[in-house]
């Protein structure tokens, strides 16, 4: 214990990108160090270190989400090397599949969600990219919390747009994801757990308060496109009084003209109507004001709420329209009292299955932390890392409590844990599915699917020129668009007919008629919906403006099927019936909400789903390895290698052969692992 602080002390000037072995090794060993002095003065021992099977399915299944193949089981469980272990996590830590999971856990942290208007789109590519170049995480908040402009120039202003029109939850989910501290409450009433009043609450929110969702840029071309003003000029002499009849004339005309021009903007303005929806900018003159509700002293219903940070930080006279930037200053600040630990803290339980401190998301509600001085290293190590994520995780997956025996007790949730080992899991929603995947496909961790990203350069690429074109071919566009107005309002009308033609059938009883109109319904809403020219023509201008107009970004067709992409490649969250939604999988209404509860129709989907199915089908590699081994010890072999990690024992050799002794019957036994404790959870 006696060279922590010297190391802590030099690690600023030490870490890089990746950090050297030594760096990494010392100060794993020192969270180690920290951990066991803890342990000690609990009267606790540390939990035995893991075999090699184990360590490999683990180190697998935490550091890029999903099952070793057949091949990367049986090359680290017959390597002789010293160093075996260390070199595994580094190989892992460097390799696509670590972003995939990261990518995992950062959407279902923010809860993105790919489909919600075209902001959502470029959020979900924005964050894969950042996730992909492995941006600092006070930077990548930073740009968020910052984030103005449209979202087409500022894809990092997905994360404001998420939540567009409801300011006050938007601050209550960024203090619970950025600062660990839940102040739902204070939005109502002062807080009944700890410190916050409604008042701070207020004083927080109005730093955001002059936020609107508004595209300037669109009124700016429409008022070049129409121009500013009439001419009101033309007909008068200088220095000569202008006859009344001919002023009330001139007068007229100009109101007509202003009238005309007003008509004309209007109109154009469909071709930018939802633009104002992908949008955000500082509005100086708009400020929060307290609830008409308001019942405390220090304040009435109604008065403008001044801005001020929770924790002690002031922001003294500031400009509105600095306020953003010094809110994302100030949260992502070194000095924040909050910012880096609960990053430190979400990082650790994402890594050994339970936070130091009990509940991430509630610090000022948790109990004390069985190692508080861990908590504190944790925390500098992530300043010294420069918010290195990727690093920082290296860090933990280098420790010997990594490499410990899951602990015998499940952690009693709201308690503090003491960690003699990490915490006994079941696999996650996606582990599973990318593991099925990697079962049937092999290694696909450096598969993209680049079609999000292609939509979403289409769809800049569209507004870019939407924003660079001429009045007249602007003028145009909006006739195009008019055009695909009166197509989907007779659309809607001819839909509206075969319901009521569908309402009659059922009253008379004929049911018949009403599946065959119901079929014709379908059809006309499939081919509708289908349609990707939105403006119904072929020109260049058409096919260029097409993707800024439309309500969302038009969705190119993955260039890989699903089923052999990773989870982090398919949009969010994913669609209800899927592997992924059946087994806990985020559904991006609230922070973390992906869950591993299990479930009957889980089991069902395990015995009888299309995933599983999948690892029997002819045409996927689990199946023909299995035709080309001879001997049922081969065959258990395989199996075990591909599910379990680890070779048959002795004993299980005597036990299971027979059960594998046609195809047909080991067809069966594999579905039978598939079910097992020992498959789904990480032990």
């Amino acid at each position: 214990m006696k060279f922590i602080l010297p190391l802590i002390a030099t690690i600023p000037a030490l870490f890089a990108a990746p950090l050297s072995d030594e760096v990494v090794r010392n100060t794993a060993r020192e969270i180690d160090e920290v951990l066991i002095q803890g342990l000690d003065e609990l009267k606790l021992s540390p939990n035995a270190i893991v075999n090699d099977a184990t360590f490999l399915r683990r180190s697998y299944l935490n550091i890029i989400g999903r099952l070793p193949t057949e091949g990367e089981s049986r090359k680290f469980l017959d390597s002789k090397e010293e160093a075996k272990r260390s070199e595994l996590i580094d190989s892992l830590v460097a390799s696509p599949g670590l972003k995939s999971r990261i990518f995992n856990f950062w959407s279902d942290l923010l809860r993105v969600k790919t489909n919600e208007e075209t902001a959502g789109l470029g959020w979900h590519v924005w964050l894969r990219n950042a996730v992909e170049d492995n941006m600092p995480y006070d930077q990548m908040v930073h740009a968020m919390l910052a984030a103005e402009g449209h979202v087409a120039e500022n894809p990092a202003a997905g994360y404001y747009l998420r939540d567009r029109g409801m300011l006050l939850d938007n601050v209550s989910n960024t203090v619970q994801v950025f600062l660990g501290q839940q102040i739902g409450c204070a939005q109502c009433h002062d807080h009944p757990f700890d410190d916050t009043t409604q008042m701070e609450y207020y004083q927080l929110a109005s730093f955001l308060g002059g936020t609107d969702y508004r595209f300037d840029g669109a009124r700016e071309k429409i008022r070049k496109a129409v121009g500013a003003t009439p001419d009101n000029r033309r007909g008068m002499r200088p220095g000569l009084p202008l006859d009344p009849k001919k002023a009330r004339e001139l007068k007229k005309k100009m109101a007509n003209q202003m009238k005309s021009k007003m008509n004309e903007a209007k109109d154009l303005a469909t071709v930018f109507r939802y633009h104002n929806r992908n949008a955000l900018m500082d509005a100086p003159n708009k400020a929060l004001k307290l609830p008409e509700d308001y019942s405390y002293d220090d304040g009435k219903p109604g008065d403008t709420v001044e801005p001020e940070t929770l924790f002690g930080a002031k922001s003294g006279d500031l400009a509105p329209e600095k306020r953003r930037e010094f809110f994302a200053n100030w949260t992502t600040s070194p000095e924040n009292p909050y910012f880096t630990k609960v990053i430190a803290n979400r990082l650790w339980k994402y890594v050994f299955g339970y936070g130091l401190v009990a509940d991430p998301d509630d610090w000022s509600n948790s109990p004390d932390p069985a190692h508080p001085k861990l908590v504190a290293y944790i925390e500098k190590a992530m300043v010294a890392t420069n918010y290195d994520v990727e690093q920082f995780l290296r860090i933990l997956y280098r420790t010997q409590l990594f490499q410990r025996e899951v602990s015998a007790e499940e952690p009693a949730q709201g308690f503090s844990f003491n960690f003699q080992g990490p915490v006994l899991r079941r696999m996650n929603a996606e582990e599973l599915r990318d593991s099925f995947v990697t079962m049937s496909f092999g290694n696909v961790d450096g598969t993209r699917n680049y079609s999000l990203a292609k939509s979403w350069n289409e769809y800049v690429e569209s507004f870019d020129f939407v924003m660079n074109v001429n009045p007249k071919e602007l003028r145009e566009i909006d006739d195009l668009v008019d055009a695909s107005e009166k197509r989907r309002r007779d659309f809607q009308k001819v839909v509206s007919e075969y319901r009521a033609k569908m309402q009659k059938a059922r009253e008379a009883g004929d049911f018949a008629a009403i599946k065959k109109l119901s079929i014709e319904v379908k059809d006309l809403q499939k081919r509708q919906n289908g349609k990707r020219d939105y403006l119904g023509d072929d020109s260049e201008l058409a096919r260029n403006a097409q993707a800024a107009v439309a309500r969302r970004a038009p969705r190119e067709r993955s260039d890989q099927p699903e089923f052999r992409l990773r989870s982090s490649e398919l949009p969010i969250p994913q669609r209800g019936g899927t592997f992924v939604a059946e087994f806990g999988g985020s559904d991006s209404e609230s922070p973390s909400s992906a869950h591993t509860n299990a479930t009957v129709p889980q089991t069902l989907r395990l015995l009888n789903g299309i995933e599983t199915s999948l690892l029997t089908s002819k045409k996927n590699a689990i199946a023909r390895n299995l035709r080309l081994l001879l001997t049922p010890e081969e065959r258990l072999e395989f199996l075990y290698l591909t599910f379990y990690s680890a070779y048959p024992s002795a004993a299980e050799k005597s036990a299971f052969l027979p059960e594998v002794e046609t195809l047909a019957s080991t067809e069966t036994f594999a579905r039978a692992i598939l079910t097992s404790n020992r498959f789904l959870f990480v032990q």
